[in-house]
């Protein structure tokens, strides 16, 4: 018994390792067991026992415990407490720590411009340190994770896009690491136990709002979408923030819900925006992809850009196989940055499960000048000239 007492008296995890807790737990179990230390038969100390003893959550406890009763090395009796098997896996098995981080996309497309910078830029951070990098996509509505419980090999997971709040309560149920590269698709307080990086997505759009008043437009049309979403609600409100700093009050004309926010769509409510009777002198388009798209009807309808109508876009990134002529007046995104800080907010959590989460947001106040804004011809009310832009500087 002495020696049991030794033995325990000197158990500690290597939190050296870029490992969960709760997988430092279960190596080091495992180790014992296999070397001869813990007999088949032998009962461990109880749960509140190991949290005294290794200061850690009983969360940190039982997902470790959990981990090597599915390996085989442990099992749970009832209310008698855990034991080490009778008859442990075979000789020479070896159970590798978890060495793959999935990027999970919610409905969003890879191949944008914005979502493929964010991938490589993670690759980049997780294979630094170790990682694989697996690539899924998953519909943002889904109430359960994918063969989530399936993931043995996982040490985190990065959500990317909009996710729905029973999707990623799911993930937080199975005590895995996990960071939102954009935020819930509803608004919930689980948002204050969440690790998410977020762009202000209403400040930008009331930036490139206010620098369409400023040329001296007072007909702009807010192209955002989907209806219902969380994001497009944002932009809505940016809109409205900078129309309201004019005194001015957009009419419910004024706002083009759109399914999408892709290319086909700008091309579809291009149509819809130019066939009015009284057509906006500019728009604010939601992202640069659908920017793009009205430009081509526009183009199309014999509107020339900027001579016409300004059009300003959402994203600064370069658009592979979508044709962006004349080059785009747009604000940039920070699509590195975010996954950067993303990558950070992981590691703290794969090192200690229990580190405080909250959400950085990533201001945007840079605006990228190119060839498809211009003084509205009317003029602004008053014959006040506008002045000249000025860019303003990232925070």
């Amino acid at each position: 018994m002495k020696d049991k007492n030794m033995i325990w008296n000197k158990f500690k995890l290597d939190t050296a390792k870029n490992l969960p807790l709760y997988r430092l737990l279960a190596d080091r179990l495992r180790q014992m067991i296999v070397v001869g230390s813990l007999a088949p038969g032998e009962k461990l100390p109880s749960s509140r026992e190991l949290q005294k003893l290794l200061c850690v959550s009983a969360i940190t406890i039982e997902s470790g415990l959990n981990a090597l009763v599915e390996e085989g090395f442990l099992c749970r009796r009832p209310r008698c407490g855990t034991f080490v098997a009778e008859t442990l896996p075979g000789a020479g098995v070896k159970i590798d720590p978890p060495k793959c981080i999935y990027a999970i996309f919610s409905n969003m497309s890879v191949v944008s411009g914005y979502w493929f910078l964010v991938l490589g830029e993670l690759e980049r951070q997780f294979r630094a340190a170790g990682y694989q990098v697996c690539f899924r996509q998953q519909e943002a509505g889904a109430p359960v994770p994918v063969e989530i419980s399936l993931y043995r090999d996982c040490a985190g997971i990065v959500l990317c896009g909009y996710n729905s709040l029973a999707y990623t309560c799911e993930i937080q149920k199975r005590n895995m690491p996990v960071v939102l590269i954009g935020s819930l698709d509803t608004e919930s307080d689980s948002e204050e136990n969440l690790d998410m990086v977020v762009h202000n997505d209403r400040e930008r759009a009331m930036i490139s709002t206010a620098h369409l008043l400023d040329l001296g437009h007072r007909r702009i049309a807010c192209v955002t979408g989907p209806a219902h979403s969380k994001f497009a609600a944002k932009q809505k409100a940016g809109f409205l923030d900078a129309m309201r700093d004019y005194d001015l009050v957009p009419d419910a004309a004024d706002y083009f819900d759109i399914p999408d926010l892709e290319y086909e769509d700008g091309v579809k409510v291009g149509y819809e925006i130019f066939c009015r009777r009284n057509r906006p002198t500019a728009i604010f388009a939601g992202n640069d992809r659908v920017a793009i798209g009205i430009i081509a009807t526009a183009e199309k309808l014999g509107f020339p850009v900027p001579e016409e109508f300004s059009i300003i876009g959402c994203g600064g990134l370069i658009l592979g196989g979508v044709p962006h002529t004349p080059a785009l007046t747009t604000t940039v995104s920070l699509p590195e940055e975010s996954a950067r800080i993303a990558a950070e907010k992981l590691f703290r959590q794969i090192r200690d499960p229990e580190a405080p989460r909250g959400t950085t947001v990533v201001r945007v106040s840079t605006i990228s000048f190119g060839e498809t804004t211009m003084v509205c011809r009317s003029g602004i009310p008053g014959g006040i000239v506008p002045a000249e832009p000025v860019r303003l500087a990232s925070v």
